[in-house]
């Protein structure tokens, strides 16, 4: 396989997993030290539609990082490749924005 295609960057952009992980990590030491992980996934991220998508954005720093991992190898279509993976997780972000703003007014 070669590693300089748009395909491995798509693949290697699950990367937002790990800042997902980390950011949680973070969040029950530091911010919320009496929670756990558990909490931080199921009360706070997939019970909590407010802060979804805020979480989501965050984790998207660890994408920034692989693309200049990427950029400083001089792999052009990885990097191409995280950048579309990206759009796509802007494009859910963005719908998910919108449908929570539409239902907040009634009109969904």
């Amino acid at each position: 396989m070669r590693w300089d295609s748009i395909a491995t960057g798509v693949v290697l952009a699950i990367a937002p997993v790990l800042g997902f992980a980390a950011y949680g990590a973070i969040y029950v030491t530091a911010i919320r030290p009496h929670h756990d992980f558990h909490w931080f996934v199921h009360d706070l991220f997939l019970g909590t539609d407010e802060f979804r998508t805020r979480i989501v954005s965050i984790s998207l720093i660890a994408d920034a990082f692989l693309f200049f991992v990427f950029d400083r190898f001089q792999m052009h279509k990885a990097m191409r490749g995280v950048i579309f993976a990206m759009l796509a997780y802007g494009i859910y972000i963005v719908s998910s924005i919108a449908i929570d703003q539409l239902s907040k007014f009634g009109w969904l």
